[in-house]
């Protein structure tokens, strides 16, 4: 038991701190939940749901969004944009479900919290933004593996109806939180543009 334990621990912690770790929890807490059936995939690009100015603001020297089609098929968009060592600073998804914010933002924060920890849920720390968008919440939280956390998780979900919008930035943990949650809400103010 102790040796799977191990293994499940190293291999969350590979996941965790790679950009993959975000694809799967996108893919678990939102676009794979919605495989049944015919998901309606939203209309337009999604690197346009934040400008490259904006981005630019928020994650300096970013290059444009490039959008990644890998999810179409289960009803979800996907834009990331790069630094100039070509890792991915900040990422979108767009998708329509049934989830409210916070069940879409406690799902994607499983892939950074260990499962052997009962207690890591109850690290990460939730904040409902208010006048963004109907639903808003979001985490910064650099990994503490004391605390649960395997790697640095960050997100804000905004929803409206059945519209979600996921907006993801593995730095930002690196930040202060205020400030992370700052650039969080002045992003997810363009952003909620978008939701219909």
């Amino acid at each position: 038991m102790v040796h799977r334990k191990r293994i499940v621990h190293l291999n969350i912690q590979r996941c965790s701190s790679q950009l993959a770790a975000l694809a799967i929890a996108f893919a678990c807490a939102s676009a794979l939940a919605q495989a049944a059936g015919n998901p309606k995939l939203p209309v337009g690009d999604p690197c346009t749901v934040v400008p490259l100015a904006e981005v630019q603001k928020a994650f300096p020297g970013v290059k444009s969004g490039v959008r990644n089609r890998r999810l179409e098929e289960y009803g979800s968009t996907q834009c990331a944009w790069s630094d100039s060592r070509d890792k991915v600073v900040f990422a979108v998804q767009e998708s329509y479900g049934s989830n409210t914010a916070m069940q879409e933002a406690q799902g994607n924060a499983t892939a950074f919290l260990d499962p052997t920890m009962l207690q890591s849920k109850a690290s990460v720390r939730y904040e409902t933004l208010s006048g963004i968008a109907p639903e808003a919440v979001a985490f910064v939280e650099p990994g503490d593996p004391k605390r649960g956390i395997l790697g640095d998780g960050s997100l804000l979900v905004l929803r409206k109806g059945q519209h979600t919008l996921l907006l993801m930035s593995p730095v930002l943990p690196k930040r202060d939180r205020a400030a992370a949650l700052k650039v969080y809400e002045d992003l997810g103010r363009i952003a909620a543009r978008r939701l219909e």
